[in-house]
């Protein structure tokens, strides 16, 4: 899957092949960078909503909590004030593409950030 924003692409890849997608000392990765002129980021799938969260949220967790009531399935991601920033991003840009991924992959409706 692939998540194109205005100056950052993503791309989900299928478990264990994160090493392939960014090819030997990020060649693959840096290549595509500079043909589209934006950064690039990798993340590896998981079936398992935890493991998953593990890979896009680029800070340490302190916890995940997942809750699924009438049908909706909302995601809390507990992490220290020092990463708070990291995970939420400038103007909430990458909660916001965490988001977009984490609803087109496990269907996810909320994600909060704690």
């Amino acid at each position: 899957d692939v998540i194109n924003k205005e100056d950052e692409v993503y791309f989900v890849v299928p478990d264990g092949k994160a090493g392939m997608a960014i090819g030997k000392g990020g060649k693959i990765v840096k290549k595509i960078q500079n043909k589209l002129g934006k950064d690039v980021k990798i993340y590896e799938y998981s079936d398992n909503l935890g493991k998953f969260l593990n890979n896009l949220v680029p800070s340490d967790l302190r916890g995940v909590n997942i809750e699924e009531e009438d049908g909706e399935k909302k995601v809390e991601i507990s992490v220290s004030s020092d990463n708070k920033g990291r995970v939420v991003g400038k103007n909430g840009d990458k909660i916001d593409s965490i988001r977009e991924v984490l609803e087109r992959t496990h269907n996810v409706d909320e994600v909060v950030v704690e």
